[in-house]
């Protein structure tokens, strides 16, 4: 069996050589996931009923916003089980299932772009962490890299964007704020970044964590661990190499403190097949971030159906799901300064 220091390492180790064709095409709507006015694929099926703290039901619909004040530029997380270690650009069914779930909504609030990228595969990561062999997260960059460059050639023309990314994703784009926002001509256009599993605990030398809800040029960083999980080595939310402090910002109150969650959810397997297939819970869980020596991550209080993933892992694979009412939101105090800012 895995181990979870080998689960960890294979997070933060660079360098195994591999096959990678040459550049993308961008400009080629073939190369998008989810791309404005070309590819609706992300935005099927997202109606939800929302139950509230009292047990009524709602329906809550979903709406692509027309005229958005703010670009989000998405990256998903590892989901291609494509048997290379690399994936290919095919929209395979897992990456749009993925992408729907975690970016999709976003499209009610903002133009949404999630470029198609050769990331590294799940059985690619199986191998390298069993194989004991480092990973080269460095050709996926250079995809998403080559994605960014051209959104902002053909596609940005001075707006604000949002950069949302979860796992590999993150990585990734932590990798672009480092090498090509922070400092650069570009910071001026973030308007906010949203770093989920990440596995460091850290924000950036120019680009700070946010600390209230209308704060923008700033990161969200968090990692979901139950209140409970006292794992003694986590995969995210790490304290950095050198570092006495990590970060962790919490999408439901970045100022601190408890705070109720807004969770889109999978429907149960017992609903009617006729009823949306997303609930969205509300309040159910609360969250807030929680600072100890390992680290700081999103201590997650609420009932216990979420599975958890591997252990030191925690509940990794609902990081965005159970804030995503909360990102949304966020999204719209954050217009309203980016808007305000401009004027």
């Amino acid at each position: 069996m895995r181990s979870t220091l080998a689960l960890i390492a294979a997070l933060t180790l660079t360098g195994a050589p591999a096959a990678h064709a040459g550049p993308i095409d961008y400009g080629d709507v073939s190369s998008w996931l989810c791309k404005p006015g070309e590819t609706d694929r992300c935005q099927r099926n997202l109606d939800a009923v929302a139950v509230r703290p009292d047990g009524s039901r709602v329906l809550e619909p979903f709406v692509p916003a027309k005229n958005p004040e703010l670009d989000c530029f998405y990256v998903y997380p590892t989901a291609s089980r494509e048997p290379g270690p690399y994936a290919d650009m095919q929209p395979s069914p897992e990456l749009v299932d993925t992408a729907r779930a975690q970016a999709g909504r976003l499209a009610s609030r903002c133009r949404l772009f999630a470029p198609i990228y050769r990331q590294l595969t799940l059985p690619g990561l199986a191998a390298g962490m069993g194989g004991g062999q480092a990973l080269d997260w460095n050709k996926p960059y250079e995809d998403v890299l080559a994605a960014w460059r051209w959104y902002l050639a053909h596609e940005n023309k001075g707006r604000g964007v949002v950069l949302v990314g979860h796992s590999q994703g993150t990585i990734m784009l932590r990798k672009l704020i480092a090498g090509e926002i922070d400092g650069k001509p570009a910071q001026r256009l973030l308007v906010s970044a949203f770093l989920a599993g990440s596995p460091e605990g850290a924000a950036f030398p120019g680009v700070k964590a946010c600390r209230a809800a209308g704060d923008t040029g700033c990161v969200y960083v968090w990692g979901s661990y139950r209140e409970s999980d006292l794992s003694p080595r986590r995969a995210f939310g790490r304290k950095t190499a050198g570092s006495q402090d990590a970060v962790c910002v919490n999408p439901a109150g970045p100022e601190g403190g408890v705070k109720p969650l807004k969770s889109f959810l999978p429907k149960p397997a017992g609903a009617p097949a006729d009823a949306p297939a997303w609930i969205v819970a509300d309040g159910a869980f609360s969250a807030s971030c929680a600072p100890d020596q390992q680290g700081n991550v999103l201590r997650v209080t609420g009932p216990a159906s979420l599975p958890e993933s591997a252990p030191g892992w925690g509940l990794h694979r609902w990081d965005i799901s159970l804030v995503q009412g909360n990102i949304l939101a966020l999204l719209d105090a954050q217009a309203a300064s980016w808007k305000q800012r401009k004027q």
